[in-house]
Order: C-alpha cells, then sequence, then structure tokens
C-alpha cells in the first residue's frame, strides 16, 4: 500500500510545479498516511468513505447509528447518492464501520463530518462536532504517533480557534501543532454529484494549524484528486468565512438571475436565457448558476446566506446584501404560486399535478425545496394537489402518486418543479394522452422548451414572455 502511494505520488509531479510543491510531495513520502477515519456517515460521510477506499486508502467510518453502521458493514449504502453503492461493493475489504471511537487510533486521520445545525439567528450550534471532538481526544490521549484532526462540518469564524482546539486540547492532553494537527476543511460538493464534486473539484480550502497538519491534508487531497485543483491555504478565521462567503455569492447570483428571469417574463419579447447567456459570456461574471428558475434551497444555500448575514452584523454595522438576497429568494415562491393560480383559473379547474419534488435532481432531499413550499402553499389555499417524483414518495399531507402517468391523468394543468431526466426526456404525447385537451404547462427549468410551438398544448417557461415572439 505504502510503495503503491509513494509511486503514485511521484506520477501526479508535472514539470511546471515549482520546488516547494515537489517538497510536500517529498514529505508526504515520509508521513503516516494509510489509514482514515470518518465520523458521522451521512451523505457526504459515506461518499467521501467509498472515494478513500476507492482510491487505496484503508478507512474507517464512525457513527451513532447502528443501522447505519450495519448497513455499510453489509456493504449496503444508507444513502441515496449516485455511484456510491457501487464503490461501496468494488471496494468493500478497504471499509470498515463501527460506532466505537476507540478505533480512530489505528488511523492517521481523522475526518469529522456530522451537522451543525442553524439558529434562528443564522448562527450555526457546534454541540455535535464538540461531542465529536471529546471523544476523539480521548481516543488518541495514549497515543504516541501524530493524528490530524480535521473539520469539513461547516463552521462560522471563531469556532475553531476558540472553541474547537481548545477542546481536543483537553481531552486528547496533546498540543496542536505539535502533537497533533488541527484542520478546517469545508466541502463545495453538490448533493446528487458529490463523487465527482470529491475526484474533481474547482479548488480547495484549508484552514490549518501549522504547516505539518496542512500538508499532511493537501497529500490525501493529491490522493483522491483527479484533476489539479488549487489548494488554498490558510488561516482557520479566514478559511471559515472564506466557505460562507462563497455559497453567499453563489445566492446572491441566484436570485439575480430570477430578478431578470421575472423582468422577462413582463417584457415584451423577454426571453431570460438570452439575457443572462450574455451576460455569463463576460468572464467576470460567468454562466454557472445565472439561469432563472426557483428559488435557491437545500442544506448549505440558505443556511450559508444567513450565516454569512450573522457573521457581518457581528463584525460590520449590517449586512444588507444577504438579507435582501434572502428575501428575493423568498419572493420566487410567492410568485411561482401566483403563476399556477393563474393557470387554474383559465383551466377552470383547482388540480394541478407536480412532477418533482426535491429540491434538486439526483437527490431524495426536500430540505428548504422551492417545489415543496409551493406544494404546501397550494394545499393551504385549497387546491387539490397531485405529486410524483422518482425518489420520493411520502409526505404528510400531500398526495402522491406512482407513476407519471398517474400524476397527470384527468389534470389540465401540470407544474414541473424539479428537472428530472424523467420529465427532461417526456414526449409530448405523454403529456396529451394522460392529460385534459390543451393542457397548460407550467415548466420552472425550461427542460421541455421544445412544447412551445405545439398547437395542442399552453406552453408557460419561467424567465420568458412569448406573447410577442421575434425569434
Amino acid at each position: 500500500m505504502f510503495c503503491n502511494l509513494f509511486t503514485f505520488r511521484f506520477t501526479k509531479i508535472h514539470k511546471r510545479e515549482l520546488p516547494w510543491t515537489l517538497v510536500i510531495k517529498l514529505k508526504g513520502f515520509f508521513m503516516r498516511l494509510n489509514k482514515i477515519s470518518i465520523v458521522g456517515l451521512g451523505k457526504l460521510g459515506t461518499s467521501t468513505l467509498c472515494v478513500l477506499a476507492s482510491k487505496g486508502f484503508d478507512v474507517l467510518g464512525v457513527d451513532i447509528d447502528k443501522e447505519t453502521v450495519h448497513k455499510i458493514n453489509n456493504t449496503i449504502s444508507p444513502i441515496y447518492e449516485p455511484r456510491v453503492q457501487d464503490l461501496l461493493n468494488e471496494n468493500s475489504e478497504r471499509i470498515t464501520a463501527s460506532s466505537d471511537y476507540k478505533n480512530i487510533s489505528r488511523t492517521d486521520m481523522t475526518v469529522i463530518i456530522v451537522p451543525t445545525p442553524s439558529t434562528k439567528e443564522g448562527n450555526f450550534t457546534t454541540k455535535y462536532v464538540e461531542e465529536t471532538i471529546k471523544e476523539i481526544g480521548k481516543a488518541i490521549s495514549k497515543k504516541k504517533e501524530y493524528h490530524n484532526i480535521v473539520v469539513t462540518s461547516t463552521v462560522l469564524p471563531g469556532s475553531m480557534d476558540k472553541v474547537i482546539k481548545p477542546l481536543l486540547e483537553k481531552y486528547s492532553k496533546k498540543k496542536v501543532g505539535k502533537d497533533i494537527g488541527l484542520c478546517y476543511n469545508p466541502d463545495f460538493i453538490a448533493i446528487g454529484n458529490i463523487i465527482k464534486g470529491l475526484t474533481n473539484p474547482d479548488m480547495i480550502l484549508v484552514g490549518e494549524s501549522d504547516r505539518k497538519a496542512g500538508d499532511m491534508l493537501e497529500l490525501m487531497h493529491e490522493e483522491i484528486t483527479e484533476n489539479e485543483p488549487f489548494i488554498h491555504r490558510m488561516s482557520f478565521y479566514n478559511a471559515e468565512l472564506a466557505k460562507i462567503s462563497l455559497n453567499a455569492f453563489v445566492t446572491m447570483k441566484i436570485s439575480f438571475a430570477n430578478t431578470v428571469g421575472e423582468i422577462c417574463e413582463k417584457m415584451p419579447t423577454g426571453n431570460s436565457k438570452h439575457v443572462l447567456d450574455a451576460i455569463g459570456a463576460d468572464k467576470r461574471v460567468g454562466n454557472k448558476y445565472l439561469k432563472a428558475g426557483l428559488s435557491y434551497g437545500g442544506p448549505c444555500f440558505p443556511r450559508d446566506n444567513r450565516a454569512f448575514s450573522y457573521v457581518a452584523n457581528k463584525y460590520c454595522s449590517q449586512s444588507l446584501l444577504s438579507s435582501m438576497t434572502d428575501i428575493v429568494n423568498n419572493l420566487q415562491v410567492n410568485r411561482m404560486v401566483n403563476c399556477i393560480l393563474e393557470s387554474l383559473i383559465e383551466s377552470g379547474t383547482k388540480t394541478v399535478s407536480v412532477l418533482g419534488l426535491t429540491y434538486k435532481t439526483d437527490s431524495n432531499l426536500i430540505e428548504e425545496s422551492a417545489p415543496l413550499k409551493i406544494v404546501k402553499r397550494l394545499v393551504s389555499l385549497g387546491i387539490k394537489v397531485k405529486v410524483y417524483d422518482p425518489s420520493i414518495d411520502n409526505i404528510k399531507g400531500i398526495k402522491f402518486l406512482k407513476s407519471k402517468e398517474e400524476c397527470l391523468k384527468g389534470s389540465k394543468v401540470c407544474f414541473i418543479g424539479t428537472p428530472w431526466k424523467e420529465f427532461r426526456d417526456m414526449e409530448l404525447w405523454e403529456f396529451l394522452k394522460p392529460m385534459i385537451e390543451k393542457p397548460i404547462i407550467i415548466d420552472a427549468w425550461g427542460i421541455q422548451s421544445r412544447l412551445k410551438n405545439e398547437y395542442n398544448i399552453k406552453y408557460r417557461e419561467v424567465g420568458v414572455n412569448d406573447e410577442k415572439r421575434y425569434m
């Protein structure tokens, strides 16, 4: 194993690399990094476990949920995430799971990926990280060899220096920066595409207690990445701020695109695709996330944006940018509800079929999901809602159907809430056959834009006004 890693490291050395990079790689050869432990086996934890194993590491997964531990030890993925089950099948001999922290001492590095729930004020609670740090500290207290602890869970500026570091030193009885290492290494992956995010990241962010700890973590990323991302190494405070700042910036970009979309819907010949494609072609802007659609959701964007506002209010006088982004984001739900209500009135019905409820494709998560918020609002207004989603089939108070055909049957209005491939690939007849004559299709993502030219269907795309089309 060790020789294989050594050989692999040197295959990644390129002539254009600077001497200090070579030093890090050479130093890595003498560092002990064969076994890695992961604490917290949720979506990211289990995915990381499988990626590390696929790259040749022996990996120990630790989680208090015994059912999760049992599934992993029996080669069953405990999560819904593309490619994870395949990686688990292929690398099970290098993966073990346990609810006991004591075996962490037999590994060289521990990565913490536990929840940090948001408070009403926008802060993050670190209670689960603290509980984990205590157990890790106890487990490595008698270990003689160097051990590196990496916090991936999102925390706010000051958490690593003021809370986590002192707690680790107290329970391990070791000095951070001398006997043990401590790093902050938040993720920037997308649910539904975690494996690619881990192996081909745009960049890697590292907050480090000292150079040795950062080198060791960089070494791990050198092994698992298939591209050559730039690794940004800095202090804990800067890394903690960088994590939430990046996501806050993306949310502003999404809300800006949705505002352009709303303008285009009300403007003659308005087409947000044309406008946003032009804007995104400028390298200062870029086209990623620059698309009119529904409001942003999921487990990261909403809470990181609010956290940025919390931090800005703490260090500055006030944070209007992220606060207004949050307001604009919530307005998109109202806008879409009104659009659906108008279509229902036009069609003379009180029933709407909804295709897709998760906040994004290739995921079963509904946290802060815009389609779910829209459906709940419609139900509260007395509208009959039928839902079909490929990944979920049960939420209290919502009627789920087993197929898109059943969901569309007898309806005159359809709302496409999540751009699943199954809905993207639908043909005209798949709408016309089960639905009432000349149905109305409201497409939040423009995945069925080819329907706009069909005379026997009314197609409405978010961010587009087709009433006076010239293109």
